[in-house]
């Protein structure tokens, strides 16, 4: 190991560090050598599963310098689970609280305690709560180096105006699983992040006609109103609605279907707009985390 400078071995360490966490921590046990490289990866790469994971990283982190606790890529998930957090130590009120106050729950506090610590060195980050909403489509946190974000799960449907450029670097943004159109859904994702080549969002996140006017496909009703998607959106990547079953409405078959034909055409008209089936239910936070760990291994701003 001596024959090799620890500038490199810092470097091979970095690349190594692309997991859940494991790798950073095996590593910092082999050597009184290794663990003082590879100090500065072992929190390179962090997946948090519960609100317990949650509270004892949060706690770790806050200890450290701000040297030592750089994270680039971050999973967190499970934070949903009342079993988890009540084994953390919290009492039954908290807990009622957790289920039933959206403006902020008390492991959304940690969560953003901790997002705060380390957004400075954050490049990835995905987000998997399917029970509380949070408070904005994005979120309300400066990130100056984030390229991709992951969300899963609800947010409030009315929604005050966002801040500008709070994700200047940002370039990939998926959200899943809501159940709301959402107002100024466009002007939340263009304000924050100005600069984004990769959008994949639900069909539900916009009606025909806001879409193609974003797109400069349509030239809008009311010039001084709308929004355009940035020339930067390389690919938008829409979900499309299922068209209600048999059982539902003969109504309701018409409109899902002409819904369907309208994006159709509007992927016919722009290329950069590709069409995708939405799946039932929201990603199992299993599969979502697979997903996660599977996208290190030829990440997407590296190519």
């Amino acid at each position: 190991m001596d024959a090799i400078p620890p500038e490199i071995w810092s470097e091979i360490f970095s690349c190594a560090c692309t997991d859940d966490g494991s790798t950073g921590r095996a590593l910092s046990t082999v050597s009184r050598a290794v663990h003082t490289i590879s100090k500065a990866s072992k929190y390179q790469s962090i997946c948090v599963l519960g609100p317990n994971q949650l509270l004892k990283l949060f706690g770790l982190l806050s200890g450290l310098s701000p040297c030592a606790r750089k994270v680039k890529y971050l999973f967190v998930a499970g934070l949903d689970e009342c079993a988890e957090f009540e084994e953390a130590g919290h009492g039954a009120q908290t807990i009622r609280q957790f289920y039933l106050d959206t403006k902020m729950d008390a492991v959304g506090q940690a969560l953003e305690q901790l997002l705060q610590l380390v957004s400075p060195n954050l490049v990835a980050l995905q987000i998997h709560r399917t029970k509380v909403y949070r408070q904005s489509v994005l979120l309300e946190i400066e990130f100056p180096m984030l390229s991709e974000l992951t969300l899963h799960g609800p947010f409030k449907s009315t929604i005050p105006r966002p801040p500008e450029c709070l994700f200047p670097n940002l370039r990939s943004i998926h959200i899943y699983h809501f159940v709301h159109q959402p107002t100024r859904f466009l002007e939340q994702i263009v304000r924050a992040a100005p600069r984004i080549t990769h959008l994949h969002v639900p069909q539900r996140s916009f009606s025909a006609y806001d879409i193609q006017v974003a797109l400069g496909i349509l030239q809008p009703i009311v010039s001084s109103s709308e929004l355009s998607l940035p020339d930067t959106l390389q690919q938008l990547v829409i979900e499309l609605e299922p068209v209600p079953s048999s059982l539902d409405s003969w109504a309701s078959n018409i409109r899902g279907e002409q819904h369907r034909r309208k994006f159709r055409q509007i992927s016919q008209k722009d290329a950069r707009v590709k069409l995708t089936d939405r799946r039932d239910g929201c990603i199992p936070v299993v599969e979502a985390r697979d997903q996660w760990l599977e996208e290190f291994r030829c990440p997407w701003w590296a190519t």
